[in-house]
């Protein structure tokens, strides 16, 4: 069944179909609200919070986007709430959660799991808007058109901050080689 068909379920009162949509997206928003706030525990209380609001506001989704993509719209606002309310626009270092999560091999050498950890470095350091489309793009695998809607943007402004990150990741990457 797709997300669509889900949302029109729930729409009808069926919350199984609900519950089925959460399974299916909980993770990957998990680790996208990770990816910004660098947190676990504020991750997990944040996850909480978009699917109740999801599920709140569920009969307002109108579908010009798809459900993914309006559950990150809820996420990007979720995340800015959480800046605005803590006033900690700081991140936390990637050394405080696992190198594996960010696609590391488990089994892969240390070299490569270093490489990974040092791009993650170089991402943390881009801009705002630049480290979202980024995230979206690389480890929650929208299309632009998607991360355009999620960050409320248009598509090719999407794309032109992601060309702008691999300009900035790209040397940065080359300077600290030297």
């Amino acid at each position: 069944m797709t997300d669509d068909q889900l949302v029109e379920r729930v729409k009808n009162g069926d919350s199984g179909a609900f519950e089925e949509l959460v399974i299916r997206h909980q993770k990957a928003v998990y680790y996208f609200v990770l990816r910004v706030l660098k947190n676990p525990l504020d991750a997990e209380d944040t996850v909480q919070q978009i699917f109740l609001l999801a599920f709140q506001n569920i009969m307002g989704f109108r579908a010009d986007a798809s459900f993914k993509t309006w559950l990150y719209r809820i996420g990007i606002n979720q995340c800015n709430n959480y800046f605005r309310k803590s006033k900690n626009r700081e991140f936390i270092s990637i050394d405080d959660f696992p190198v594996t999560d960010v696609r590391a091999d488990q089994e892969g050498d240390l070299s490569t799991k270093e490489r990974v950890a040092h791009l993650q470095k170089a991402v943390d350091r881009l801009p705002y808007k630049q480290r979202m489309v980024v995230t979206l793009r690389i480890y929650q695998e929208l299309s632009f058109e998607e991360i355009g809607t999620a960050l409320n943007i248009r598509a090719n402004s999407a794309k032109v901050n992601f060309h702008h990150a691999l300009e900035k990741l790209k040397n940065w990457i080359k300077t600290e080689k030297r």
